[in-house]
């Protein structure tokens, strides 16, 4: 079974990898990089480091009710939490996220990691906003708007199970317990990390640096498109956004190979581009994402003393 786990997720990111790659001319997609424009790319770089830091902001803001925390701890354990995803199998970045900071801080792990639900639960809301607008701007397949629609409904029930779990904590528990004790049990305790849910103002904060780290995200794109010639409406943008969303959520190897690319060049070639613009496009956005994350994260993990076995541990 440990071994499936394994296996299955490498075999997913194979068949993806040979979807992108299936009828590709490899010499006509490495000549789009030979026309790169440098400016955009870094002026991109930047929104894309804006992003990152907004979203280590606003996980301060949910972390506020429990202690006050400084974003330089923040982030170190963010961009660890990437790299393990990155690097290793079976995405336990979360969870390596919530050990380190909780290490470091001495707060309880599942309430940090609470946080970090909250926290991916407000992400794929926000993304999955701007793929609601996008269907009065432009026509999107059946296919995609339905799990587009599908995704979004899942996340917005499960934000209003949190909430209820804040605000009515004895009823809701007492709802989860007909269904399984011992998981009202693990639901009580992950309580304590929703803290945040109790402040209307907070909440509205929350909904800001949401959109606004995304909004800066989809920007990027935009910036991206434009450093090797693709020049598209700002909206196509966004979907591209939301088509890489997708891709990651779908179980890969490590770095999410594969499943990013694929989806990434399908977004592209619904809006008329080439096959190989598309496929550089894809390995020009995951490096500049992949890259700078993982070298910052790998300097974290060695700054905070941890190593990749104890790291697989963790996951036992």
């Amino acid at each position: 079974m440990k071994k499936l786990k394994i296996i299955l997720p490498i075999l997913i990111s194979c068949l993806f990898l040979y979807l992108a790659a299936r009828n590709l001319d490899f010499v006509k997609a490495a000549r789009v990089f030979c026309h790169i424009n440098y400016l955009y790319l870094f002026i991109g770089f930047l929104a894309t480091v804006a992003a990152f830091a907004i979203r280590v902001i606003r996980w301060q803001v949910i972390l506020s009710p429990t202690k006050r925390m400084g974003i330089y701890r923040l982030g170190s354990s963010f961009l660890i939490g990437l790299t393990v995803n990155n690097i290793l199998p079976a995405r336990i970045g979360e969870l390596v996220r919530a050990y380190v900071l909780g290490e470091k801080e001495n707060v309880s792990k599942s309430l940090i990691l609470a946080t970090i639900i909250l926290e991916r639960i407000l992400d794929t809301i926000a993304v999955f906003t701007f793929l609601a607008l996008l269907l009065f701007i432009s026509p999107i397949p059946e296919n995609i708007k339905k799990t587009g629609l599908f995704i979004f409904g899942a996340c917005l029930l499960i934000l209003i199970f949190l909430f209820l779990l804040k605000t009515h904590k004895r009823w809701t528990i007492k709802q989860v317990e007909k269904i399984s004790l011992r998981f009202s049990k693990i639901i009580e305790n992950f309580s304590e990390g929703l803290s945040v849910l109790s402040s209307k103002r907070k909440i509205l904060l929350l909904s800001f640096y949401s959109i606004l780290s995304w909004l800066i995200a989809g920007f990027s794109i935009h910036l991206f498109l434009l450093s090797i010639g693709i020049f598209l409406p700002l909206h196509i943008a966004f979907f591209v956004l939301v088509m890489t969303v997708i891709g990651v959520m779908i179980p890969a190897a490590p770095g999410y190979i594969g499943t990013f690319h694929y989806f990434c060049i399908l977004a592209l070639q619904i809006f008329g581009q080439d096959k190989e613009i598309a496929a550089s496009f894809s390995i020009l956005l995951y490096l500049v994402n992949f890259i700078p994350t993982t070298l910052f994260g790998i300097a974290c993990l060695f700054i905070e003393g941890l190593s990749f076995s104890k790291i697989l541990s963790l996951k036992k």
